[in-house]
């Protein structure tokens, strides 16, 4: 096998990334044939869902790291480095590993385009470096984050996981997924296997009758998170929120959204599926309070108060308008938006205009971005003053001279977009 350098494996990555996405499972089966299926070796915890995917997992993994476990986590997109996607216990894939790996894999798709197959886009090409990383390092447990979907993601070629976990269903990548709750749902549901059992976050009724339905249909034990249990005892801006669930008293996380809570609860409720031979409650205690997950809803400067959240579909904007308004109530408030042009940015502004009079635009560095122009235009329907940013830096100069002593700037749209405005403030 020729090994390529670093820096010839990330050409060649950014070279199949231009096929974008294709859904099915066909090439992928094809490409873990002739890698030897890795994934076979691994128990997999595997998550679906359209919002809280990464909190879950992170939550998830964290807890299993802090009882002593080997934890994989496989998640996308990433925010700072393209190795983040694929972590053991918090460590991302080491670049001699990477390509290592995707020398491999690039063997097997120059093979397949030789047997006149088709070649696996740059998805399932990640997706395949995971199982295969992960079994080298003889994780004890894998958390496999879907990319979009369920049903025909590369990652649902997992014949045989430990548990299935299903996040928050909301109306999102319509145009792959279908134009109703319920088909989005049914598209999420197909990570559901027989035998395994599964654990669902509370949904919407329409979502969570097609989960169900898909239990009983498959066989499949399901427990769903109960919010009746869910107790939250302090929140405080900067510290933490401290919450019991079910006999868990005085459990505390360090991530500020309001919405992280029930995130927590899920993975805790997920933890107890697993049904682990060791006593768990110390590890839960300490892996949700020691996990940290950036983008979501998180400080960039205090001085003035800025925050970032990924929320990029109505779903999200009404959990971070929640959090906007339990933390902010009196406060003046400058929204930053950045959106790409395939989401329901429409159904997000309207969510959004109840917290500020004011939202100023700008165009994310993706080829999918949609122009500053076309939001500010959107946005006046919803908003009293609409200011065109142009560019992020233009936006947050902008915002920052708008911005009184006691005022809170909130930058949201897109999670491409965190490590943009990290890189313009200099944080790393």
């Amino acid at each position: 096998m020729n090994q390529m350098t670093y820096e010839e494996t990330m050409d060649w990555i950014q070279q199949i990334g231009k096929s974008g996405i294709v859904l099915g499972l066909e090439r992928m089966e094809e490409l873990l044939n002739r890698l030897g299926r890795p994934e076979r070796a691994l128990n997999i915890i595997h998550v679906a869902g359209t919002n809280g995917k990464g909190s879950v997992c992170t939550f998830i993994a964290a807890i299993l790291e802090a009882a002593g476990y080997k934890v994989g986590r496989y998640i996308s997109p990433t925010l700072y480095d393209y190795r983040e996607r694929i972590q053991m216990n918090g460590a991302c894939i080491e670049p001699e590993a990477l390509s290592e790996g995707m020398s491999r894999i690039r063997e097997i798709c120059e093979s397949m385009a030789a047997d006149g197959l088709e070649v696996p886009t740059v998805f399932e090409v990640e997706t395949a470096l995971s199982f295969w990383y992960f079994k080298k390092k003889s994780c004890d447990f894998v958390v496999l984050e879907t990319g979009m979907g369920g049903r025909l993601d590369s990652t649902n070629v997992v014949e045989h996981p430990v548990l299935s976990v299903i996040t928050s269903i909301s109306m999102d990548h319509m145009a792959q997924l279908g134009n109703t709750l319920s088909a989005i749902a049914f598209e999420k549901a197909g990570i559901l296997k027989p035998g395994t059992p599964a654990v669902l976050a509370p949904q919407k009724p329409e979502a969570m009758d097609v989960l169900l339905a898909q239990c009983r249909e498959k066989n499949i034990p399901s427990a769903v998170m109960a919010r009746n249990q869910m107790v939250v005892r302090e929140r405080r801006l900067f510290v933490h929120q401290t919450f019991d669930y079910k006999q868990y008293r005085g459990l505390s996380i360090h991530l500020d959204g309001t919405y992280q809570v029930e995130n927590a609860c899920l993975a805790v409720e997920a933890i107890e599926a697993l049904k682990l031979e060791i006593p768990m409650e110390r590890a839960i205690t300490q892996g949700l309070s020691g996990a940290r997950w950036p983008g979501r809803f998180q400080c960039l400067s205090k001085e003035p108060l800025i925050f970032i959240d990924g929320a990029h579909n109505p779903d999200g904007a009404a959990a971070l308008r929640e959090t906007i308004e339990t933390y902010f109530p009196e406060r003046r408030k400058i929204l930053v938006m950045g959106v790409f042009a395939d989401k329901d940015y429409g159904a997000i502004l309207k969510e959004m205009h109840s917290v500020s009079e004011m939202l100023i635009s700008f165009t994310p560095q993706n080829v999918r971005g949609l122009d500053s122009g076309d939001l500010k235009i959107a946005a006046q329907r919803y908003f009293d003053q609409v200011i065109d940013g142009k560019t992020g830096e233009n936006a947050l100069k902008i915002a920052k001279k708008q911005a009184g002593f006691e005022d809170v700037i909130i930058i949201f749209g897109s999670l491409s977009t965190i490590s943009t405005f990290c890189d313009i403030l200099g944080i790393k």
